[in-house]
């Protein structure tokens, strides 16, 4: 019995180096576990770091490709501007060349047709070769492009004739009224003087009263430079203005009712 005691008191008393040696294992693995959690927490601090940059350097990349792409849309604006712009210059220029075109294409076909040649000769044939004691003398003639309208047929080319002698232009004018219808090439011919821009307006200021007097059956007929002569009855009168062959015509109308 006494062994065992002594034993036991053995036990429970263990020596000083024995229980440094636990409290020192227990120390050390108290500084393995702070060290672990050090470490832990070095490592999150470094992702979040490491996630920061990232965050920043995304942000920095949309700003610069926003930025190039606004500069780029810029530059692509200013571009499709100037392309318009061109357009519309070239378009213009071809509507020129085409119009200039045209004109060289007329010019080239009338001076290759020598109209002064043709009236000379044709003149007398129309008009009746009493009607020139002799040739008549053009110093020019040129053909005035012809009008197309939509839909219609194209009116008839002018003929513009200066004749160097002026009793030549008395002569054929006098002979056209007289023979009252021209025939060319199964088309009619008309003379016409050649006007200044007022005084073809005022030739034309009679045109209504002229439309009267043909549905009157009453022969009339203008005389340079703007008066009308009217033939009633076996009178005739010649007035300067349309007013003054109005106030005819309604009297003519009054005698008839």
């Amino acid at each position: 019995m006494p062994a065992k005691k002594a034993q036991n008191k053995a036990k429970a008393h263990s020596s000083p180096s024995e229980e440094d040696d636990v409290s020192g294992a227990n120390n050390q693995a108290k500084s393995a576990g702070d060290a672990s959690s050090g470490c832990l927490l070095d490592v999150s601090i470094g992702m979040a770091h490491n996630l920061d940059v990232i965050t920043r350097r995304d942000q920095k990349d949309v700003q610069d490709f926003s930025m190039r792409m606004e500069g780029a849309e810029k530059r692509i604006s200013s571009v499709e501007d100037t392309v318009n712009s061109e357009k519309g210059k070239t378009e213009a220029l071809v509507k020129q060349v085409a119009l200039l075109t045209n004109k060289l294409e007329d010019l080239e076909n009338r001076s290759r047709n020598d109209a002064v040649a043709f009236l000379e000769k044709w003149l007398p044939e129309a008009l009746g070769p009493a009607t020139f004691p002799r040739q008549p003398l053009i110093e020019r003639a040129h053909r005035l492009p012809g009008r197309t309208q939509p839909n219609r047929p194209p009116t008839p080319r002018v003929l513009i004739v200066k004749f160097l002698n002026f009793q030549d232009r008395v002569r054929v004018m006098r002979a056209a009224m007289t023979k009252g219808k021209v025939i060319c090439g199964g088309q009619e011919v008309m003379f016409f003087p050649d006007l200044s821009t007022d005084l073809h307006r005022r030739r034309r200021g009679f045109d209504r009263v002229k439309q009267q007097l043909r549905s009157m059956n009453i022969r009339y007929g203008l005389i340079y430079p703007a008066k009308l002569r009217v033939s009633s009855d076996g009178l005739t009168y010649v007035f300067e203005t349309p007013a003054d062959v109005e106030k005819f015509i309604q009297g003519l109308q009054n005698t008839e009712i």
